[in-house]
């Protein structure tokens, strides 16, 4: 009994030990959270949302994080001079995101970034990436949010919730994007983010005090690339449009008009599954997407009895038709960016590979752009609940 307490108590010791080294160590880092970059002439512009330490008896009012910056030709340069400005040792190792700016994206391409990335020994691989729009991730990162403490934390979270539950933003991380970036038989996209209303504003503590911000950072779309540049950009309904005929859609919300006044339904989708055949025939590749579609129907505000036969098989078939112009009008701008940002390449490579032997190298250049595709849609409302007349 009395060894069994000598052990309880060196157990003890070493735990509140173990304690006392983290908490020192603690006390000399700056957690960085958040990395933006951007381009500015030919330098790289480095920012860091770096944590904020708060007191213990946390009565002051700063800010939960300092959002530092530096530029430099090269990434690391511009981070060793953010460090000059910091009491503390900066510590990347509890990074969770890395925005880009549009001007990185637009001029010398994000090859670059991700590479320093992947080799950075101090940054883990699972990290969050979005390129920005109309505003800049040093802009980005200053945002204030209104739901968690950090910001990059709630874009973080926002793109979390989106993916799992509306389905037009699906969260990237360095390795998949380099593997895009690199593949002949498919072009890279990433989830963008966007600043709506004040700029100034947005960065500014007091806008706390309003029940309704005039400021915030939204997700919106997704950034086309072309190797590693943006080529175009695809607004929520093209991406989860993108999403669906790759496959990957979980939960999402589709809604149709159902008569020339523009009234809508809309149903919930609880399950999908898409299919794409490929193959050369003459010289020309032929595509076959099939996509199969469960839901249930959350929303009518239209003039059909759902208690006769007809009346759910109509609201099926004008979902279709509805799903499958999507598909085609986003399969006309791939062609028209001439970026097969969906990936008709993989698909001939595992379908067709000698032919896609032979046209790889000029597969984006000349063969794309002649693709022939067959589409079909099939949509299952399986609950309507109590809803017959439209009122």
């Amino acid at each position: 009994m009395k060894t069994l307490g000598i052990i309880a108590f060196l157990s003890l010791f070493a735990i509140l030990s173990l304690g006392n080294i983290n908490r020192n160590e603690l006390n000399e880092v700056a957690l960085v959270y958040a990395i933006g970059i951007d381009r500015d002439s030919d330098n790289y512009v480095v920012s860091l949302q770096v944590i904020n330490p708060q007191p213990l008896n946390n009565q002051t009012e700063k800010l939960p994080v300092v959002v530092y910056d530096s530029k430099a030709k090269s990434m690391g340069k511009a981070i060793e001079m953010v460090s000059r400005k910091i009491s503390r040792q900066l510590s990347p190792a509890q990074v969770q995101l890395i925005i880009i700016g549009e001007s990185v994206a637009e001029t010398i391409g994000i090859n670059g970034v991700l590479n320093y990335i992947l080799r950075e020994p101090g940054l883990s691989s699972m990290l969050d990436i979005l390129i920005t729009k109309d505003i800049s991730a040093w802009d980005a990162l200053k945002v204030i949010p209104f739901m968690e403490d950090i910001p990059g934390s709630e874009i973080v979270k926002t793109l979390e919730n989106t993916e799992e539950n509306w389905g037009s933003h699906q969260r990237i991380f360095p390795t998949q994007l380099k593997a895009e970036i690199i593949s002949r038989g498919k072009e890279a996209i990433v989830p963008t983010i966007m600043l709506i209303g004040d700029k100034k504003a947005a960065g500014e503590k007091a806008i706390l005090e309003s029940i309704s911000p005039n400021a915030y950072l939204e997700l919106s779309g997704l950034t086309v690339m072309n190797e590693d540049k943006k080529a175009g950009w695809l607004n929520d309904n093209q991406s989860r449009t993108y999403y669906l005929i790759k496959g990957s859609l979980k939960n999402s919300y589709f809604s149709s008009y159902c008569s020339a006044q523009k009234e809508e339904f809309g149903l919930t989708i609880i399950h999908s599954k898409t299919s794409i055949d490929g193959k050369m025939n003459n010289g020309k590749p032929q595509f076959k997407i099939k996509v199969d579609l469960v839901g249930d129907l959350d929303e009518l505000n239209c003039d059909m009895d759902l208690t006769k036969p007809d009346g759910i098989k109509k609201i099926e078939k004008l979902m279709e038709k509805d799903i499958e112009a999507s598909i085609k009008d986003l399969i006309v701008q791939s062609q028209t960016l001439n970026c097969d940002f969906i990936g008709f390449g993989d698909v001939l490579r595992i379908d067709d590979k000698s032919n896609w032997k032979k046209n790889e190298k000029i597969w984006q250049k000349e063969i794309f752009s002649t693709s022939q595709f067959e589409i079909t849609a099939n949509v299952t409302v399986r609950n309507y609940g109590d809803i017959n007349i439209s009122d």
